[in-house]
């Protein structure tokens, strides 16, 4: 075979169509070109066993095959050569036929040209390198496809099918290939986590997004649990204008557990911390504030058995220091415990905190609540949402510059919302995401332990919101009249 050539397979059992043939194809391409010729279909699928060739030419109807029956038999041995069908007939149904049958053209021998014969070779030849390269493209998905170490799957959303799993996404399931084919991909969920996983998927395609993740537990056949992050892309169009989406699971049952086992520790932690707090809280309420209060009396009454100077006026400085002393121990036992908590509940210590952050700080807060008490179910869960207040009025002191602060109380179906607006600066994106804001860290920690939920938000020049949505589930309200502070 000459390198760098074209070659061509030409199948003609007329001696003299296959000369005009062979002259035609040299007139067009020259010496581009080599040209093998043969009169049977079985000699030549005896040369393609043997060579490499680039373009079949042949004609329907030979000695030893006849029709379309020729280019079945072509294809099943040369699926990967362009074939051209030669035919003195110029019949648009045998075309259509012989084209559908897997040939990449139709050429009728009385009309053919140098253009036409070196179109047809450039095209087919073209296809053919397409054809390679996809047929490439297909080979390298197909081996990562099998082979990744995430779980993927191809999977119709609309209707939950799946097209295709790898062995990696049927291992995760607890499930064989063959097996997920048949089902949906809800129907590997847990029950509880199903019907979530519906109105995640029904929103993701209505707002046509481009990719989601989702969190969900899968319930193998050997009822064990595990948790799987579920990514979802759109892949390609179906045939009947189906979207098929690529689906890639990775088992996070490990984090999760690590996760939760932080939470479990740091809620104890906090516990501890809070139970430590209203310890020395009290240590300096009772014993602190208590024999500070007694020396204030004894000076009190020294000043009025001393009245010579200097003695009197370094009793009444001293005097004058004790009372400091027992407010600054008053206001760092409140601090650690306020006990407006313990004794007025969780409304009475919200009202009290915007008071004495007020008086404070001279900033001006106004309250509005359509609630009249409020209560939760654990007093651990009180504490916490006092805490995300406090940091939240923290916040505000130390990065918002702001004149005014509007804090709401109301309820709706599901939660109690409490929301913070101030006119400040305004938190941004940035402060939000930094991994050293421990501040809103925390807040978010302490939201997420009693399951609710903590959104922050900011416009330049326009101030921050803050809104704590805390579950009806764990807290009780009776809805009161609206109060205006």
């Amino acid at each position: 075979m000459i390198p760098n050539k074209i070659h061509i397979l030409l199948i003609e059992d007329n001696e003299t169509d296959a000369i005009l043939v062979q002259s035609d194809l040299q007139q067009a391409m020259g010496d581009q070109i080599s040209v093998v010729h043969t009169e049977r279909l079985d000699s030549a699928l005896q040369l393609i066993q043997q060579q490499s060739f680039d373009l079949i030419l042949s004609d329907l109807t030979l000695p030893d095959s006849d029709g379309i029956t020729t280019i079945n038999r072509l294809r099943e041995s040369a699926a990967d050569i362009p074939i051209a069908v030669l035919s003195f007939r110029d019949d648009e149904k045998l075309a259509i036929k012989a084209i559908k049958a897997g040939a990449q053209d139709y050429l009728v021998k009385g009309s053919l040209t140098e253009g036409v014969l070196a179109r047809v070779i450039r095209y087919s030849i073209e296809r053919k390198r397409i054809e390679e390269s996809n047929r490439k493209a297909q080979k390298r998905f197909q081996t990562i496809f099998e082979k990744a170490p995430l779980g993927i799957a191809l999977v119709n959303l609309s209707t939950g099918k799946y097209y295709d799993v790898n062995p990696k996404y049927a291992f995760i399931a607890g499930r064989c290939v063959d097996e997920l084919i048949g089902v949906n991909q809800s129907d590997i969920l847990h029950p509880d986590d199903v019907f979530s996983y519906l109105s995640d998927i029904e929103k993701f395609i209505n707002d046509q997004s481009y990719d989601c993740k989702l969190a969900k537990r899968v319930l193998r056949p050997d009822m064990s649990i595990i948790w799987i992050e579920i990514s979802i892309v759109p892949f390609e169009i179906m045939g009947n204008g189906e979207v098929c989406h690529l689906c890639m699971i990775e088992d996070i049952t490990e984090s999760k557990r690590m996760i939760e086992s932080l939470r479990q520790l740091t809620t104890h932690l906090q516990d501890v911390r809070e139970e430590e707090r209203t310890r020395i809280g009290r240590e300096i309420h009772d014993v602190l504030g208590g024999t500070l209060t007694v020396l204030k009396m004894d000076l009190d009454w020294l000043s009025k058995k001393i009245s010579a100077d200097p003695m009197h006026e370094r009793i009444r400085s001293l005097y004058q220091l004790t009372g400091e002393a027992i407010e600054t121990a008053r206001r760092v036992s409140i601090n650690l415990r306020p006990n407006v908590l313990d004794n007025l509940g969780l409304y009475g210590a919200i009202e009290w905190q915007i008071r004495e952050f007020e008086q404070r700080t001279n900033i001006r807060c106004e309250l509005e609540s359509t609630i009249s008490n409020l209560s939760l179910s654990n007093k651990h869960f009180e504490t916490s949402i006092f805490r995300v207040i406090q940091e939240v009025f923290i916040n505000i002191v130390r990065h918002s510059q702001a004149t005014r602060v509007d804090i709401e109380l109301s309820e709706d179906e599901d939660d109690i919302l409490i929301t913070i607006k101030d006119n400040g600066v305004g938190i941004t994106e940035s402060q939000m995401l930094n991994p050293e804001s421990f501040g809103i860290i925390g807040m978010n920690e302490r939201t997420q332990q009693i399951g609710g939920k903590l959104e922050i938000s900011g416009v330049p020049s326009q101030g921050s919101v803050v809104t704590l949505k805390i579950p009806l589930t764990i807290a009780t309200t009776n809805v009161g009249e609206l109060i205006n502070d």
